[in-house]
C-alpha cells in the first residue's frame, strides 16, 4: 500500500452558485439564516476575510446549483407586510 503525500490528496469541493453579494456582513448573515432555516445549505465566500479585515469586500452568498431556484424564491419573498414571524406572543399577554 503506497503512502499518499499531501500533494496527492485532493478534496472535491461542491460546485456552488453565487446568489448575490452583500457589502454588510449582517445582511449576508440574515439571508444565510433564512435559507438555512428552510433546509438549504449555504456558504458565505469571503466570510473569514471580512472578520479579519472589515471592509475588504462584499460577501458572496452561495448555494448548490440544485438549490438555486428555491433559494432565490425564499430571498425574494418579503412575506406579509408587518409580519416578522408566526409567533403569536400569547405567553406575553397579561393574565386574567
Amino acid at each position: 500500500m503506497a503512502e499518499e503525500t499531501m500533494s496527492e490528496v485532493t478534496h472535491e469541493l461542491p460546485e456552488m452558485v453565487t446568489l448575490g453579494e452583500f457589502p454588510e456582513p449582517i445582511e449576508a448573515e440574515m439571508a444565510k439564516l433564512r435559507l438555512e432555516s428552510a433546509g438549504i445549505e449555504t456558504f458565505l465566500s469571503g466570510e473569514n476575510a471580512a472578520i479579519l479585515s472589515p471592509g475588504l469586500g462584499p460577501l458572496q452568498l452561495q448555494v448548490k446549483p440544485e438549490d438555486e431556484a428555491d433559494a432565490r424564491a425564499i430571498l425574494e419573498d418579503a412575506g406579509e407586510p408587518g409580519v416578522v414571524s408566526s409567533y403569536t406572543g400569547r405567553d406575553l399577554e397579561p393574565e386574567g
